[in-house]
């Protein structure tokens, strides 16, 4: 074994208790590539160590740990040969890891805490060692078969003669309930579903009891297929890790040794016929307040990310050119608050031509945000931003989001999400003979086979437009 010289450097650190902690790096070999990488390691002191003596041997003691555990790494010797490690203290590091490794990523690593419970109790007493074939797909299978429950209310009795006891109409009870009349058909149908809040908004409005008319049930859903591959894609990532690190000898998590994660499937809500679309249009334009306006607008037009919209700045907006350059997202992290950080992808970082419609209502939201600007002088925060609140502090996608599913409650529309209306944009797109690389390239798919995978629908549908049409032309 080497000396301790052959550590390249050591830092000392203090945490905020005042405890001391070695971090040490050391040169070695990838056993793969040959490549020269640098390792490092935290050695935290014990706190029965007083002495500087002490405090300098245990340090040497580390180095010298160290260099053996990097050696035995350059010569593909498992660093954790003889030592127990637990797979979920190893996936806790992994998670913090994520904000070391990438400033910007706080909704993964927000997700990736979250998944951390679920780890928890499936793979609490596991090491890395056992994290074996058959414990993963075990673990895969019961991905595929777990259920919540997801609380029902059934109409159990007839709100038509509360409703002629309070005298309203049933146009005036939708109304003024804030509900779609289409939902208030379907509370008028005994047997039928509903949701929890449309039974007490009911209830509230008519004055009636709500065990009278509803009753509540549970039913056990499936998880959706995307949330299970979340947890798989983590699981893989981590173990990838310690093989990576050479602390397992094998990945079981990968397509090769296990079988896919199923689920159910979320169906995209958009605005799928010209007469929705343009309807949802006229009500927009009838909106008084114009920041939604220009928001739900901005999302139908563009088709951009809810975040993306939140991001927008006035210095992004080029009216002479009309053009603007999409390079930031503001979105609601758990545990952050609201942050702002760069773009989902590369890709997500560009410029797109403006529909003329939108340049005219931008220029228009300008000389009114001047004006709220000013009206609030120093109480104004100092900011660029299209979309803020009243303070002119920033606003998050969850807010827009909310200010749209409000909206169309209120003008007995359909519900499509802040996302659904990218949908939108991108179908319209499609279906209307737009190239998928202009597609992709607008809305700022990573590529044009992302594009292709999601709208498959849809670009099945331009194909055989296409073939119609050729049709057309050479048999007249």
């Amino acid at each position: 074994m080497k000396n301790s010289k052959d550590i390249m450097h050591v830092r000392e650190r203090y945490n905020k208790k005042g405890e001391l902690s070695f971090i040490l790096y050391c040169s070695g070999k990838d056993a793969f590539t040959k490549k020269y990488k640098l390792h490092a390691k935290t050695y935290k002191v014990p706190n029965n160590l007083k002495g500087k003596k002490e405090i300098e041997k245990f340090r040497i003691n580390c180095q010298l740990e160290f260099k053996e555990e990097v050696d035995k790494k350059s010569k593909g010797i498992l660093a954790n040969e003889g030592k127990k490690i637990y797979f979920y203290d190893y996936a806790e590091k992994w998670v913090e890891d994520i904000l070391r490794y990438n400033n910007d990523a706080y909704n993964h690593y927000s997700h990736c805490k979250l998944h951390l419970k679920i780890f928890k109790e499936k793979f609490g007493l596991y090491t890395l060692d056992e994290m074996t074939l058959p414990v993963i797909q075990n673990f895969c299978d019961w991905l595929c078969e777990r259920t919540y429950k997801k609380e029902i209310i059934i109409v159990k009795k007839d709100i038509r003669q509360a409703m002629k006891e309070k005298k309203v109409s049933f146009k005036q009870t939708w109304q003024e309930c804030g509900i779609s009349n289409a939902t208030l058909c379907t509370a008028l149908k005994v047997g039928s579903r509903i949701s929890k809040d449309t039974a007490k908004k009911l209830c509230n409005y008519l004055n009636i009891n709500f065990n009278s008319y509803f009753e509540m049930q549970s039913e056990e859903m499936p998880y959706s297929r995307c949330a299970n591959k979340s947890l798989k894609t983590m699981l893989h990532s981590i173990l990838a890790r310690a093989v990576q690190e050479r602390l397992i000898p094998i990945n079981y998590a990968t397509k090769e040794y296990t079988k896919s994660v199923t689920g159910t499937k979320g169906k995209k809500e958009i605005y799928d016929t010209i007469e929705d679309i343009r309807e949802f249009v006229a009500k927009v334009n009838e909106e008084k307040d114009i920041r939604k306006k220009v928001a739900f607008l901005i999302g139908l037009n563009l088709g951009l990310r809810g975040a993306e919209i939140a991001g927008l700045e006035w210095k992004d907006i080029d009216f002479e050119n009309e053009i603007i350059s999409i390079n930031k997202n503001t979105m609601y992290v758990n545990g952050f608050g609201i942050i702002t950080k760069t773009t989902k992808n590369n890709s997500s970082t560009r410029i797109i031509r403006l529909p003329s419609n939108l340049v005219s209502l931008l220029k228009d939201y300008k000389v009114w945000w001047d004006e709220e600007k000013t009206k609030h002088g120093d109480l104004w925060e100092n900011t660029d931003r299209l979309f803020v609140q009243n303070c002119g502090k920033d606003m998050c996608n969850a807010t827009i989001s909310n200010w749209l599913k409000k909206f169309e409650i209120e003008n007995n529309l359909k519900h499509v999400t802040l996302h659904g209306l990218r949908h939108t944009n991108i179908t319209m797109q499609i279906t209307n003979g737009v190239d998928i690389k202009t597609v992709s390239a607008r809305v700022g798919h990573s590529d044009t086979q992302t594009t292709l995978n999601i709208y498959s629908h849809y670009t099945k549908e331009s194909d055989k437009k296409a073939s119609d049409l050729i049709d057309k032309i050479i048999c007249g």
